[in-house]
């Protein structure tokens, strides 16, 4: 860790102007808002593993329950049993390298609640049609704020009815008779679930009325409005009268934002707000009976801070003075406040920060590290950091340095292949150069092994193993294999089992079943290369089969597929929606899918990320529906499994497609009967085809028990018994074998036995093919099979073999 601190210094060096520290939080405490009882989880991460990683709530340091990695980490989780309000406040992830420490912006807990509405008494409003009806339900104090629903005659109003995003307030614009009814509201908290019904009740008449009437506010329209630079704000403002009111806006000493304004139904709104759109606006309603009405409605907009100039690094002398600098914009002005290695500045007597400067008097050696300046208001928080190193005092000319000399790797990396002090080494260009030629000349015919796996538990006694290949141009991969290895088994090791399957190469996750809970395994993937040789990837860490709850129930839910497009006869796109839980991340979805009549075995893919919302399955077969499934899933665990979906491939275009079948009642057009004539005639002429063929084969059949009777042959003499034969099936590939055809150096198998096929019996459901010998060519085997004694047959050899590896 020092020659790090010390890699780290010296980058300093490089940057006087700015505070790279060449460190950072890819990912930092999120503001989270939970009931009582639920397990809360903080996280944050560095882009430079830590030594240690420490949690504090407020200015007291946590226990964690998990003592501290053995090495150092990238990432951390905090744990909360929120059991108790006191445990409400800002939490604050420090990272520790070697004496200096980062500390991340802190991220606040909040208790979830949900409190009683305010008295609201009852209230009954008379318009004439035309009018825009303003309807207001104040929201009770919620965390996080409530959501409102209003009822018309006690019936929930339909999502597209016209609320107001910003103050939550019901707008009917352009009311008649069918808008009369009585309005009433009701509150939920979307965390804890809880709803309350308000005591707000609006009884509303529309009736025609000769009566002219001045404008005037059903209810006093909010005069101030806070929202943060980017997002979208409305602006309410909604009157009545008789004629109707014509509303009007205007801005104070400026005019209204151009392209981002919009006038709507009870008020004005304001797209991707900006500084500048601070201010006042003024809204009035006219409608020609005196008087006017006007409302002042104040917009204060806020900015994130943002630091603008941050400390400096540097390195001071021991005992000097020294004074950093931090300068920050937002809105309000951002208050700023220092640490030191993770730590508040205040109790040094040594340190006197004055807002954005710290000023330090006879700095000491234990102020060296890392100074970081917080710039905090309203809209959130964010730092600049710098390093500062103490250079010691010089006590004699014989001291040591302060720091050890930087070695250069090069350097290092020459001096050991030195044979021996004071001899060299004549670097060998040559056998480099010879080398490189050779290398590139065989790049294409490199075999590239898989990645190591990644293992996920599904259930008490499978996983799903995954893996990936890197792009490369080497040789091309024909399937995969799993294999793994029962580490508590008897043994050494275990012994190292193969999965059944060929994998297909576009295919890159597996389930392993039937494995044993508690167990430990280890995983790794073998592929085949076109030229039939293997190769193996790394073997994955120790993966321990823990035991789930008796109801397999996961912190974290299915995804939601949402539909499929057919995109060719070969592939689907897949479309889901999740919502991402900082409760529970998830690392990616497991897609399932096989084709509908089948009912085998699913085909497994993995789309990697939180964030991915598309697949595309490919390789499929033309014409075909498919059921397709989805699971979320982590390291630990995988989700339950989503609802099922159906799709189905394109045609392909070459494809013969069947005439459309046409009802109609009635007399026909002339097209149409000719359409029914030439259907009618296929089908006779098909039916006559087919007695043809019925009738030579009971000729055949007759002679054929003729002839047996005298000792003849009949009209099979190939020998095959059954009598009819299929003369041009495709031929179907077998791991290098091809039924009906000659197989390489011409060994032919003798049996071969065909399941899930078209023509095998219905009962076979296993989808595999079996080799069940092969016959000698000119008295030989091929290798790997030896000949069965006091027989032409030879035995099988595996399916692919290498040395000290078969796979079985």
């Amino acid at each position: 860790m020092r020659s790090l601190l010390f890699l780290l210094a010296s980058s300093l060096s490089l940057a006087q102007t700015g505070a790279d520290l060449g460190l950072w939080f890819v990912r930092w405490p999120e503001p989270i808002t939970a009931p009582v009882g639920d397990d809360v989880v903080f996280e944050c991460s560095v882009n430079v593993p830590a030594e240690s990683v420490r949690w504090r709530q407020g200015d007291h340091w946590l226990q964690q329950d998990r003592p501290p990695p053995p090495r150092p980490t990238s990432t951390s989780r905090l744990l909360v049993k929120f059991e108790d309000e006191k445990q409400e406040g800002d939490y604050q992830c420090v990272a520790w390298f070697g004496a200096s420490a980062l500390a991340s912006t802190p991220a606040r807990l909040t208790l979830a609640e949900l409190q009683p509405f305010l008295y609201q008494p009852q209230k009954e409003v008379r318009v004439t049609p035309g009018n825009t009806v303003a309807i207001a339900c104040p929201p009770p104090v919620s965390k996080p704020p409530a959501v409102i629903q209003y009822l018309q005659d006690g019936t929930i109003m339909p999502e597209s009815s016209n609320t107001l995003a910003t103050t939550g307030t019901l707008i009917l614009p352009n009311v008649t008779a069918k808008d009369s009814g009585v309005y009433t509201c009701t509150a939920t908290n979307y965390i804890t679930g809880m709803v309350i019904n308000s005591p707000m009740k609006v009884i509303l008449k529309v009736e025609k009325s000769n009566e002219s009437g001045s404008p005037r506010f059903l209810y006093q329209p909010q005069t101030k409005y806070t929202v943060q630079a980017g997002q979208n704000i409305s602006l309410e403002c909604c009157g009545i009268g008789n004629p109707v009111p014509v509303v009007s806006w205007r801005r104070v000493n400026s005019d209204l934002p151009i392209g981002r304004s919009e006038q709507i139904p009870g008020g004005l709104r304001i797209a991707s707000v900006q500084l500048a759109d601070q201010g006042q606006y003024v809204c009035e309603l006219k409608n020609g009976v005196p008087p006017m009405i006007a409302q002042l409605i104040t917009l204060d907009v806020q900015v994130p801070p943002m630091v603008s100039k941050g400390p400096s690094n540097a390195v001071v002398e021991e005992d000097s003075d020294t004074e950093l600098t931090c300068e920050a914009t937002g809105s309000p002005t951002p208050n700023i406040t220092w640490f030191l290695n993770g730590e508040s500045v205040l109790n040094d007597s040594h340190i006197t920060p004055q807002g954005g400067n710290l000023i330090i008097k006879k700095i000491q050696k234990k102020h060296a590290g890392i100074y970081q300046c917080f710039a905090t208001n309203a809209a959130g928080v964010t730092f600049g950091a710098a390093m500062i190193q103490v250079s010691p005092t010089q006590v004699t000319a014989g001291d040591p340095p302060p720091y050890l000399p930087e070695i250069d790797s090069n350097e290092q990396s020459e001096s050991s292949t030195t044979p021996g002090p004071g001899r060299g080494r004549k670097k060998d260009h040559t056998r480099k150069s010879k080398d490189r030629r050779r290398e590139k000349k065989h790049r294409n015919n490199v075999m590239i092994p898989p990645t190591r796996p990644n293992i996920t538990r599904l259930s008490n006694k499978s996983v799903m193993v995954r893996w990936s290949v890197p792009p490369n141009p080497g040789l091309p991969i024909q399937f995969f294999k799993v294999q793994y290895q029962d580490l508590d088994s008897s043994g050494k090791h275990g012994q190292w089992m193969t999965s059944n399957e060929d994998i297909q190469p576009h295919i890159n996750s597996y389930e392993v079943d039937g494995l044993i809970t508690g167990h430990h395994y280890r995983f790794r993937i073998a592929a085949v290369y076109s030229n039939n040789d293997n190769k193996l990837g790394r073997t994955s860490s120790k993966f321990h089969l823990n035991r789930g709850p008796s109801n397999d129930e996961t912190p974290f839910f299915p995804p939601n597929l949402t539909y499929a497009e057919s995109l060719s006869p070969t592939s689907i796109r897949i479309h889901w929606e999740y919502l991402n839980s900082v409760l529970a991340p998830v690392d990616g979805f497991y897609v399932y899918y096989r084709a509908t009549t089948s009912a085998g075995d699913y085909i497994k893919a993995t789309a990697e990320g939180q964030n991915t919302r598309s697949y595309l399955l490919s390789h499929l077969a033309p014409d075909t529906h498919y059921d397709i499934k989805m699971q979320s899933f982590t390291v630990r665990a995988a989700s339950d499994f989503s609802v099922i979906i159906s799709a189905k491939t394109l045609k392909e275009i070459n494809a013969t497609t069947a005439p459309e079948v046409v009802e109609a009642s009635g007399l026909g057009d002339k097209s149409s009967h000719g359409q029914l004539y030439l259907v009618l005639g296929a089908v006779i002429s098909g039916l006559a085809l087919i007695c043809t063929l019925a009738g030579g084969i009971c000729i055949c059949y007759r002679r054929s028990a003729a002839q047996q009777d005298h000792g003849g042959d009949g009209c099979d003499k190939s020998g095959v018994e059954g009598g009819l034969t299929i003369q041009q099936l495709e031929p179907v590939a077998l791991n290098g074998f091809s039924h009906g055809r000659a197989v390489t150096n011409g060994f032919i198998p003798c049996s071969i036995n065909i399941t899930n096929n078209p023509l095998a019996d219905s009962h076979q459901d296993k989808n595999a093919m079996e080799l069940s010998c092969m016959r000698r060519h000119n008295n030989n085997c091929p290798s790997g099979a030896p000949a069965q004694s006091g027989s032409d047959w030879c035995t099988p050899p595996p399916i692919m073999a290498r040395t000290g590896e078969n796979y079985v």
